[in-house]
């Protein structure tokens, strides 16, 4: 009996596992894929923002003498509620110089902004009081192809979280329904499965042995019971061949 609860429980205990493994897959999977939607509302006004700066490049406007700049930013900013503040830095000295800039910046975002300009998507460092954010970052190319801005843009990343936890509370929910479930329905079914596999076994041992099976095995085997009846035709079969023969 006790060998047949260990067996019952790892057997329901790598059921737990795999079903545990799936749903952290499934909710990383889901983070990941809100993260990327968050952030690709931000990049269609972003881009546009860019070209734009870079054709008033291309024109033979300076980008810090460019006044159409700020106009541009306020405009990104205020037909897109998510965005909290654009930046506009240059790359001509070791500290960069904010060129222009609109909407305010939250402190979460200045060790990320410190980052290369080649990269697109930098990280936020999050202390506690503070927003999270995304930080996304181009660059303003001219036209010989040369770096020679970055455009940073800040947006909030609260929603976001917000729906992740929603997210992982009812993927935790579901997850422990389903254990529950499992337990209540493989428990009874696995300790049929053995007790079944139990009398096979013994019929198996019985017949290898020579020894004479349990009567009680017998009438609740199958397998015994189709032996039995097998050995019982075979008697039988022989007894009719010998009547038949001619003394």
């Amino acid at each position: 009996m006790f060998q047949k609860i260990k067996i019952i429980g790892v057997a329901i205990g790598i059921i737990f596992f795999l079903l545990s493994l799936l749903s952290a897959l499934q909710f990383f999977r889901f983070q990941q894929l809100l993260f990327d939607i968050t952030q690709a509302r931000v990049e269609v006004p972003a881009d546009a923002l860019k070209r734009d700066i870079e054709r008033s490049i291309a024109s033979g406007i300076a980008v810090h003498t460019n006044a159409q700049v700020p106009l541009m930013l306020d405009s990104v900013i205020q037909n897109n509620p998510i965005v909290l503040s654009i930046e506009l830095a240059g790359l001509g000295s070791r500290d960069r110089e904010i060129l222009w800039s609109s909407g305010k910046t939250p402190s979460s975002s200045q060790a990320a902004g410190r980052v290369g300009a080649s990269s697109r998507s930098a990280p936020s460092s999050l202390k506690p009081g503070e927003t999270p954010v995304f930080v996304q970052q181009w660059p303003i190319v001219d036209s010989l192809g040369l770096t020679v801005a970055q455009l940073v843009v800040v947006s909030d990343k609260s929603e976001a979280l917000n729906i992740v936890a929603k997210a992982r509370d009812e993927i935790l929910t579901l997850a422990i329904t389903l254990c529950l479930a499992s337990l209540a329905l493989l428990a009874p079914i696995l300790y049929f499965l053995l007790v079944r596999l139990d009398r096979i076994v013994l019929t198996a041992k019985s017949i290898m042995l020579g020894t004479t099976v349990d009567k009680h095995v017998v009438l609740n085997s199958e397998i015994c019971q189709l032996a039995q009846n097998a050995q019982d035709n075979k008697n039988a079969s022989r007894t009719m061949t010998r009547e038949a023969t001619p003394s």
